[in-house]
């Protein structure tokens, strides 16, 4: 392991959650969904740290019961609905003294699907670049769903939101080359890249991502109810055993 920087996680989790109440400790496949993710932060056994940032003292004592360093409760301006979550990192960084001179860090969210060979396969790559290079998870877009097939309601019809891409399309969608989006279960590089988000996006695109490919089963984005029940199903049928 690269030892000339400290490597840390960092796990935001508010205790506002709207579409599903309790989210971040609700019990997900027999203990609190956060307990995953941080068991599978410390089994991949690449942090020297591992960051909670929260504002509810609950989230902030189940963490604590896993392992988390909670370095004190975020202030209520960065827990809204609105707050946006780059102000959140450049306030626990600033904090917590981390800098590209002395840190690399990973960005993770509180989703029990990422596991610890993932984790490790995202610190790998990103060791490859010297840390030069945002490492993001991601999936192949299937062909439906290609960014030219997209619509909006307008007056009870769908129209194109890029009209010329659909009228340059082939219909043999084999024609075109692989398509990938990313999912941002976990952001690795330097703390700088996640100060704030314009920085971000000018540096994925213009130098790119390295990607870490996720499983389709591993890929479910939990915002609603039936998330929850989908997300849970396929946990406890094909990782719940290899995962305890």
């Amino acid at each position: 392991m690269n030892k000339k920087f400290k490597i840390i996680a960092l796990i935001c989790c508010r205790g506002g959650s709207k579409g599903i109440p309790g989210k971040n400790i609700k019990s997900f496949a027999g203990k609190p969904m956060l307990g995953w993710i941080l068991e599978a932060a410390k089994k991949s056994e690449v942090f020297d740290d591992i960051i909670l940032s929260t504002d509810s003292q609950e989230i902030a004592s189940v963490g604590e019961s896993f392992g988390a360093v909670v370095p004190g409760l975020r202030p209520d301006y960065l827990a809204q609905d609105t707050s946006d979550q780059f102000d959140t990192h450049r306030y626990i960084f600033e904090q917590l003294g981390v800098s590209d001179e002395t840190h690399r860090v990973c960005i993770l969210t509180n989703n029990p699907l990422i596991n610890d060979d993932l984790i490790k396969q995202g610190y790998n790559e990103c060791e490859k670049t010297n840390f030069e290079r945002i490492v993001l998870d991601t999936v192949r877009v299937p062909g439906d769903y290609l960014h030219y097939r997209q619509c909006f309601l307008q007056n009870d019809l769908l129209r194109f939101y890029f009209p010329k891409g659909m009228l340059d399309s082939q219909i043999n969608r084999q024609t075109i080359a692989p398509t990938y989006t990313t999912i941002n279960n976990m952001r690795w590089g330097k703390p700088s890249y996640f100060l704030d988000y314009d920085s971000y996006k000018t540096e994925v695109v213009t130098n790119g991502i390295v990607p870490v490919a996720l499983p389709k089963l591993r890929n479910v984005d939990i915002d609603d109810t039936d998330d929850w029940k989908i997300a849970e199903v396929i946990f406890e049928r094909f990782f719940l055993n290899t995962e305890k």
